[in-house]
């Protein structure tokens, strides 16, 4: 059963040989101004601890724009263009989808990357977030030439890049989203961070990823908000464990290392 004991248990087991548990925190879907936002942030000074907002250029309303600038801490990154299903037919809900990059998706996914650098400035990161966590890999591909360095999805990553593209995931989303969205329950989160976290420590993935957590504040209830306020708090404050700026998750490679890469365990 994943518990907090648990939790720390396996981060005293970093702790042990040497090693720091890296983590970094990524927040989906802003843009729409539903008076959430200023919660989210809020609770980002409380708890000290660096954030990355996913926000979507194309439904970007300038009130949130501003409250964004005007915190001045967290990083930007692009979700999409503006979080339309471009899959068609039967298949799962996709924006970045092979068959309409015929229908002006590159231009749209340009002219968002050009939005968010204008209205973010030295914030913003070239970083694409797939809306519902989905690229298809026609369209990966072109990211690079249209401005991106960097690339977030969901699950362990099978390598630090991805057509030339800085890779690295998140892997505990907290929304139930199948009977909600609410939150999906203490064990089940905890036991999402654990997996990745022992999968890194004994080499059954990638050692050098950060653990992400992933959360929506348009959608949360109270149970949400308690799980990241405790889980955040929980981590900043272990000895081996740390949280990373995205300016540092997506730092390009140095001689040859990854620059987050902990130490062997």
């Amino acid at each position: 059963m994943a518990d907090w004991d648990r939790l720390g248990a396996e981060l005293d087991r970093w702790a042990g040989r040497g090693g720091a548990a890296t983590f970094w925190w990524r927040d989906d879907d802003a843009g729409p101004e539903d008076g959430r936002l200023a919660g989210l942030l809020a609770r980002r000074r409380a708890l000290g601890a660096p954030l990355a907002l996913a926000v979507v250029p194309g439904r970007l309303a300038p009130a949130v724009r501003d409250a964004i600038a005007d915190d001045g801490a967290p990083r930007v990154l692009q979700h999409g263009a503006d979080h339309a299903d471009r899959a068609g037919g039967s298949r799962r809900k996709t924006e970045l989808a092979a068959g309409a990059l015929g229908h002006g998706l590159a231009g749209a996914l340009e002219a968002g990357r050009r939005r968010l650098e204008d209205g973010f400035g030295a914030a913003f990161l070239p970083v694409m977030v797939p809306p519902w966590n989905r690229a298809d890999d026609a369209v990966a591909r072109r990211l690079a030439g249209l401005g991106f360095e960097g690339l977030s999805a969901l699950g362990p990553r099978p390598g630090p890049a991805r057509h030339g593209l800085a890779l690295a995931n998140v892997h505990i989303d907290i929304v139930d989203w199948k009977t909600g969205p609410r939150f999906a329950g203490e064990e089940r989160a905890l036991g999402a961070a654990l997996n990745h976290l022992e999968a890194r420590r004994t080499g059954a993935a990638d050692r050098q990823e950060p653990t992400g957590l992933m959360t929506h504040h348009r959608v949360h209830d109270a149970g949400c908000r308690r799980f990241v306020d405790r889980f955040v708090a929980f981590v900043r404050d272990h000895p081996a464990a740390r949280w990373l700026d995205a300016s540092e998750v997506f730092a390009p490679p140095r001689n040859g290392r990854d620059r987050n890469q902990p130490p062997r365990l």
